[in-house]
C-alpha cells in the first residue's frame, strides 16, 4: 500500500464512523437539505441520461431515494449502479424501483435491467471524504475509479457531483495517480465548484 492509500484508509475509517453516528433525524434534515440543492442545479435542467448511487440508509450515506423518483418523474433516463463480480456495471432505474438487500452490499433493483454505459451527462457519487479540488475517498474498492476510466476510453466525460455532509469534506485528500477526481461537491449548506475550490 502507498503512503496516500494508508493515509486514506485511516481518514476513510474515521469518516465512516461519524457518518454512521449520525441520528436518524439528523441524517434525514441534512439529506433533505442536499437534495434541494441538487434539485436547483441550472445543469440538471439541461441534462437527459443521469447515473446516481442508491443509498444505504445504514451506512447514513446522504439519502438518494426521493432524488432517484424526483429525477424518473422529471423525465430523465435514470440509471443507478450495479455490482457484478467485482464490477460496476449500470443498470436502470425505474419510478417506484424496488429493491433486494444483500447483507451489506448495495441495493440490488429488482427486475434487474443493465445497460451501456454510453451517453450519461451526469453521474451522482458517493463518497467517504473530499475536499475543495474534487479528490475523493471512496470506499477503498475502485470501482467509480474504473467506471469513469471506462467511460473516457468511451470519449465520454460526464459531470462528477459527489454528495456529502459537511464534516465529510476536508483541508486536503490525499491523492494517487489513479484517482478520479470530482468536478462538483453537494452539502447540506450548498455547492462546490471543485475546478477552484470556491463555494
Amino acid at each position: 500500500m502507498t503512503k496516500a492509500g494508508g493515509e486514506k484508509t485511516m481518514i476513510r475509517r474515521e469518516l465512516l464512523r461519524r457518518r454512521r453516528a449520525l441520528g436518524m433525524g439528523e441524517w434525514r434534515q441534512k439529506s433533505s437539505a442536499i437534495e434541494a440543492v441538487v434539485k436547483d442545479l441550472p445543469v440538471l435542467r439541461s441534462t437527459s441520461k443521469v447515473h446516481c448511487y442508491v443509498s444505504m440508509e445504514a451506512e447514513r450515506e446522504v439519502s438518494t431515494t426521493g432524488l432517484l423518483e424526483w429525477l424518473a418523474s422529471e423525465r430523465k433516463m435514470v440509471y443507478m449502479p450495479y455490482i457484478d463480480h467485482g464490477r460496476m456495471v449500470a443498470a436502470k432505474y425505474l419510478p417506484g424501483q424496488r429493491f433486494s438487500f444483500p447483507g451489506n452490499a448495495p441495493p440490488v433493483p429488482d427486475p434487474l435491467v443493465t445497460s451501456d454505459e454510453a451517453g450519461f451527462d451526469l453521474v451522482i457519487v458517493p463518497l467517504a471524504g473530499t475536499d475543495r479540488l474534487g479528490r475523493r475517498i471512496g470506499y477503498g474498492k475502485g470501482w467509480y475509479d474504473r467506471f469513469f476510466e471506462r467511460l473516457a476510453s468511451l470519449g465520454e466525460h460526464p459531470l462528477r457531483i459527489g454528495l456529502a455532509f459537511g464534516f465529510q469534506v476536508l483541508d486536503v485528500v490525499p491523492c494517487e495517480p489513479w484517482d478520479q477526481h470530482l468536478d462538483m461537491v453537494v452539502t447540506e449548506t450548498g455547492i462546490i465548484n471543485c475546478i477552484d475550490g470556491s463555494r
